[in-house]
């Protein structure tokens, strides 16, 4: 027997308080996996660089690409650290509910997550705006994450996943989560303009 679409309605607030908190904090941990890969993947190919591994061309010294690097590196861990951590459990705190309250809660919180990474970010462009090249590139991932997900997540990352755990077996419903993140990874990564050096 399937999920009902939608539940029996009204509901008590407590209901919607938890549909609202776990989708946002499932949303908040694909959004950070999404900020975090792409930030430690750009410390990797800045380091690479340094050691002349391969070449991006950045007009950087060593030590810059090197110190660079590393902030890059522990900004990217931390977002990682956050998906591995914040998100613990928010998954099964919603699964008793109707599929069709789901997504729209997760499409409401991939919006309130990239909005708020896209806040952050502009918060912050006059901050990094003298900073190293792989810095500033750092912003912009951020920038185009929050893109990402205001966008492009809700209207394809999302109903994907829907339809996806609509098929009803144990293997379809593990991979929601996954496809929500390829969708943003790679919407990420489409939004993403390197900054001039």
């Amino acid at each position: 027997m399937t999920q009902p679409l939608i539940g029996r309605h009204p509901q008590s607030v407590r209901y919607y308080f938890r549909l609202v908190a776990g989708t946002f904090r499932t949303m908040l941990d694909v959004g950070m996996l999404a900020v975090g890969s792409a930030l430690v993947a750009l410390a990797v190919a800045v380091v690479g660089d340094a050691f002349d591994v391969f070449s991006i061309g950045l007009p950087l010294s060593t030590s810059s690409r090197l110190g660079s690097s590393m902030v890059v590196f522990i900004v990217g861990a931390f977002a990682l650290g956050i998906a591995s951590e914040g998100g613990y459990g928010a998954p099964e705190s919603v699964r008793g509910y109707p599929a069709l309250e789901i997504a729209l809660g997760r499409l409401a919180g991939s919006v309130a997550v990239g909005l708020l990474l896209m806040v952050g970010a502009v918060r912050l462009t006059d901050l990094v705006a003298e900073f190293s090249l792989p810095i500033r590139a750092a912003h912009e991932l951020v920038r185009a994450a929050g893109t990402a997900g205001a966008t492009v997540v809700p209207l394809i990352g999302v109903p994907l996943a829907f339809g996806i755990g609509r098929v009803g077996n144990g293997v379809a419903s593990v991979l929601e989560m996954p496809l929500m993140y390829v969708v943003w990874a790679l919407a990420t990564l489409s939004f993403f303009v390197m900054p001039a050096a």
